[in-house]
């Protein structure tokens, strides 16, 4: 089920919100009534949720005008571990994508040897992988440049060269998420280039500049577009601002205003 790509990915992380399957059920609810009633126009999917694992096949089968997907996965395989969700279970219960290497994640200790197999085998398991990448911090230097390129190089380094086009990278400054200051247009810019110029030496130059890159870290309705359209990138990963249907969907609105 290869996701086609083509319109802007708005991507919402709900995190560990909101506390019920009841809540969830009706946001996603409301959210579909508002993109059907739009005066922009919307694709037929128009959003993507990432949401806690258990409310999936809820969510999956009552979402008309979006794709849900999980905030995390195990790189682990089918076998005897014991409390731990394998990526094709997840698929099978209707997930369409998942987030790998979200910075809170990485924050709890995530290694970029658990990042590689998380990636391969989402990808294996037939899911639309984003694949975040950020820097701590910025030196005067650029050496951060170098660093995350280092990084996706080593996170894809066991995915097979065949499954390339369903993965989609994230950039999120960690210095950015949940600030009140995103990174400005070019400082984005500048990463997008050296992102993909890392993606060129693994996959190819085609494969580099096609791949779809999302600008995460305090992303508003007001500033939403300008990423888009200075930032260099194809979409964005919003926390927060995904978390209430009316900044959510007046976020998917800009994206897709002309």
């Amino acid at each position: 089920n290869m996701i086609k790509r083509t319109a802007p990915i708005i991507v919402g992380n709900w995190k560990t919100t909101p506390e019920t399957l009841q809540e969830a059920t009706k946001f996603v609810k409301n959210l579909d009534k508002k993109c059907s009633s739009s005066k922009t126009k919307l694709p037929k999917k128009a959003y993507y949720i990432a949401t806690s694992d258990i409310f999936i096949p809820h969510l999956a089968e009552l979402s008309e005008r979006g794709y849900v997907g999980s905030q995390n996965i195990s790189g682990i395989r089918p076998g005897q571990v014991t409390g731990v969700t394998i990526p094709s279970q997840i698929a099978s219960a209707g997930a369409d994508f998942v987030i790998i290497g979200h910075s809170e994640v990485r924050k709890q200790g995530e290694t970029v040897e658990e990042r590689s197999h998380k990636v391969a085998l989402s990808l294996q398991a037939k899911l639309t992988t984003i694949a975040c990448f950020g820097e701590h911090t910025r030196d005067k230097n650029g050496n951060y440049l170098s660093e995350l390129e280092e990084d996706v190089k080593k996170t894809l380094s066991l995915v097979d060269r065949s499954l390339f086009n369903n993965l989609i990278i994230a950039y999120e400054p960690v210095w950015a998420i949940g600030s009140k200051n995103p990174a400005t247009t070019s400082e984005c810019f500048e990463v997008v280039i050296a992102l993909r110029r890392a993606l060129a030496s693994i996959a190819g130059i085609d494969y580099a500049k096609k791949v779809q890159v999302l600008y995460g870290g305090a992303v508003a309705p007001d500033n939403a577009k300008d990423f888009l359209e200075d930032g260099g990138v194809d979409g964005l990963l919003i926390g927060r601002a995904s978390q209430d249907v009316q900044s959510f969907v007046d976020i998917i609105n800009a994206c897709y205003e002309k």
